[in-house]
């Protein structure tokens, strides 16, 4: 069975840890969840190699009005 992991704080040291985990065994987890505070860039290059369900910045300038 494969586990659905969200990373809270995806853009930064642990979190791309992880998201090397979890790339390296894709028959045990899949990334459901990706946040970051305001680097949207790298928070868009992991969505696009991960696929996540859900993503999140959580730097205001950055929502749509």
């Amino acid at each position: 069975m494969i586990k659905r992991i969200g990373i809270f704080g995806s853009t930064g040291s642990i979190g791309k840890q992880t998201l090397d985990v979890i790339k390296h065994n894709p028959d045990k987890f899949s990334v459901e969840i990706l946040t970051a505070n305001s680097n949207y860039e790298m928070l868009v290059e992991q969505a696009l190699e991960h696929d996540p369900n859900i993503v999140v910045i959580g730097e205001k300038n950055f929502m749509k009005k």
